[in-house]
């Protein structure tokens, strides 16, 4: 039975244990924290997993909340213009509903099902000078560890990096107003884009003490008009900003944060962070390599929602391509070529989140504005959240975007 370590208990590292324990692999996972101490601590990012995210975690038996939280399918986007004054929105639904439960309470479960399993979940601080010694137990030592000094350790990929500074501030709120339901989307993911100061995300949230909320995801453009959080230091205190600054540069869409509440005074997260992809294996001697997986190696903005997405649909490849080798050496080509098959998926989710950052150019302009009148497009858009490789190339390319506009408003014509 071959032996594989996992550095880190995230999305990819515990999805990855799950899938190979279950594949009959003797998996170790090695975390900073217990499983109690992930649960009963911060909050962490308020992941949303599309239909193919979850059915993937179905196909494990890890889908524990499908009935007691809210599964979403509507989709709102709107814009609004510097004055204040509403541009235009695209309503629409995805083909299958999606969810966003709280990392804490997740993980919790996980890492015991992972036990129960037969794995082994070993509590330790993990520093880069362990990681030689762990590869002489192993037969692959594989670094899950986001955005940790593991990380660092890998090298940054000049040529698929994109950003040298945050894109974008973030403050994340886990809010409710169950006075007025109908105000905060218990049923949608609604994204408000505010043209040249960033966007606010919006979407159902079941919080670790099986509270129904709502998470708010504010990405504010440095220095622009929406970056306005730097003093405050609590949640409330960051409430009141944000509801200040809706009331002031997206009034028409005030009324829905009105009576919002943040549901304790520690639900929320604050900071910045620089997108960024790096080589996936780190040489530690002539012999001796690791591999990355997950935010580790592919960290990408939250703006299109594809964080933990990547992190699962990353975790599933690499294990069918562990299962495949079989017996093989899981050496330095074999590391390098398991995470360029997935790179043929992820440089689409990395493109698909630098056009949301960047000002929007002629052509996106002109689908999202179809997008308003024709339901096929506005469908494909936002159905392409869920598999980005669908947007491309008519998302990224002037001359697809008019082939492709083309076709759907011939499609969309009367037949006499």
């Amino acid at each position: 039975m071959r032996k594989i370590a996992i550095m880190g208990a995230g999305q990819s590292g515990l999805h990855l244990a799950i899938r190979l324990v279950k594949s009959g692999y003797d998996v170790t996972v090695i975390s900073e924290r217990s499983a109690e101490e992930i649960f009963n601590g911060p909050p962490t990012g308020a992941t949303y997993l599309f239909h193919d995210t979850l059915q993937l975690e179905r196909e494990l038996g890890l889908d524990f909340w499908s009935d007691t939280a809210y599964h979403s399918t509507g989709f709102n986007i709107n814009f609004g213009k510097p004055d204040g004054n509403f541009a235009f929105g695209i309503s629409s639904r995805t083909s299958k509903p999606g969810a966003s439960i709280d990392q804490r309470l997740k993980f919790y479960q996980w890492i015991k099902l992972f036990e129960k399993l037969g794995g082994k979940f070993i509590v330790s601080d993990t520093t880069p000078s362990d990681l030689l010694a762990c590869t002489a137990q192993f037969d692959l030592v594989i670094v899950s560890s986001g955005k940790g000094p593991l990380a660092r350790l890998f090298t940054k990929d000049e040529d698929r990096s994109t950003h040298e500074k945050p894109a974008r501030k973030l403050v994340q709120l886990h809010i409710n107003d169950f006075e007025q339901p109908e105000k905060t989307k218990f049923t949608s993911i609604t994204l408000d884009a505010l043209m040249g100061g960033g966007e606010i995300i919006t979407a159902p949230f079941y919080q670790k003490d099986d509270i129904q909320c709502s998470f708010i995801l504010i990405e504010a453009i440095p220095g622009g008009p929406m970056d306005v959080f730097d003093e405050a230091t609590t949640a409330s205190e960051l409430l009141v900003k944000a509801k200040e600054m809706i009331r002031t540069y997206l009034p028409w869409r005030y009324a829905a944060f009105e009576n919002a509440e943040v549901i304790a005074d520690n639900a929320f997260l604050k900071g910045s962070f620089t997108p960024v992809v790096r080589k996936p294996v780190v040489q530690l001697n002539s012999t001796a390599a690791v591999l990355g997986v997950g935010d580790t190696v592919i960290l990408n903005d939250p703006i299109v929602g594809q964080g933990g997405n990547n992190a699962s649909k990353m975790a599933n490849a690499y294990a069918k391509s562990i299962i495949a080798r079989g017996d093989k050496p899981f050496d330095v080509a074999w590391m390098n070529e398991t995470f360029e098959g997935f790179w043929d998926y992820s440089k689409y989710v990395n493109r698909f989140s630098d056009i949301f950052l960047a000002p929007a150019k002629p052509h996106v302009v002109e689908v999202l504005g179809a997008a308003t009148q024709n339901p096929d497009i506005a469908s494909d858009f936002v159905n392409g959240f869920n598999h980005p490789p669908a947007l491309f190339p008519w998302l990224d390319d002037a001359d697809a975007a008019r082939e492709y506009l083309t076709a759907k408003m011939r499609s969309a014509e009367p037949v006499m």
